[in-house]
């Protein structure tokens, strides 16, 4: 029978049929080294054992998930106050690592009416952006039917509402299957593999608790790949009058009028500058 790993805890390993019934396996072999949440795997269902694992189309690093569809990103309007800085880095980060970032702002039960305007420069960048209240569930039927039928990676600073969310989810999910957990690990103080929680459609999400430091950017990417990462300017980077102009300071750059007639945010340019000089000091340095 082919299934999905949920989880591996203790030496077991949870894995989940198409209706989302938790079979719980032993493991043959070596592959225990080999498989991570989100691989389809086949098992014997009689015995309740893994036997192999399927080919995967991606890998996410840290923490490590198999197939993922998709990185949420959630941050908060408010407490901790909304930092567009750092939803910047956020999106870096999913974005270098080769996965589709979808924003959502939670907590807008605090907001003032006009607030959706502060994200305006992430639409006109061609992100696609869901705002909720995890509180009040506001907007959230809205949210799970675009993680439907998905993998899910959940990532974002403490405080914007992850655990707040996650317990929503967690309410709908199986309870047996979390009773089950529970009791595993009791005297377990090292769980190998991140958990995929159920949604309460066909989707699942996994929390990365991997990504919450943020202050030092920890990425392969060179200086002069940055611009590749903003699309409203990568938009523009054949454009320029150089081949490799950097959009900080060559004459006749595309990106720079463009910033200067108001047609690419100032904001987000301001990031891209930032983020540009911390790279370039990383590349020195090394």
């Amino acid at each position: 029978m082919k299934g999905i790993l949920i989880k591996s805890i203790g030496g077991f390993f949870f894995v989940a049929d198409q209706e989302k019934n938790i079979y719980q396996c032993r493991i043959r072999g070596k592959i225990r080294e080999k498989i991570y949440p989100g691989d389809y795997v086949e098992i014997d269902k009689k015995n309740k054992i893994l036997e192999d694992f399927y080919s995967r189309k991606n890998l996410l690093k840290r923490p490590k998930v198999a197939n993922v569809d998709q990185v949420v990103i959630m941050h908060s309007l408010k407490n901790p106050d909304f930092k567009p800085a750092l939803l910047d880095r956020f999106l870096l980060l999913v974005e270098s690592s080769g996965f589709e970032p979808l924003i959502v702002i939670n907590k807008i039960d605090q907001a003032a009416v006009s607030f959706k305007e502060k994200f305006r420069e992430y639409q006109d960048a061609g992100y696609e952006l869901h705002f909720i209240s995890v509180k009040e569930n506001k907007n959230l039927d809205r949210l799970f039917k675009k993680l439907n039928n998905k993998i899910n990676v959940l990532t974002g600073p403490s405080g914007a509402g992850k655990s707040s969310f996650l317990n929503k989810v967690i309410e709908d999910a199986d309870l047996k299957t979390a009773a089950v957990s529970k009791k595993l690990k009791k005297g377990v103080h090292t769980t190998r593999m991140v958990e995929l929680l159920s949604l309460p459609n066909k989707g699942w999400v996994a929390d990365t608790p991997g990504f919450s430091s943020m202050s030092k950017l920890n990425l392969e990417i060179e200086p002069d790949n940055l611009s590749w990462y903003f699309p409203e300017i990568a938009e523009y980077n054949n454009q320029c009058k150089f081949n490799r102009c950097t959009h900080l300071h060559e004459p006749q750059c595309v990106v720079q009028q463009k910033v200067e007639a108001g047609e690419i945010s100032a904001r987000r340019y301001q990031s891209y500058q930032q983020l540009y000089n911390e790279l370039k000091e990383k590349e020195r340095k090394y």
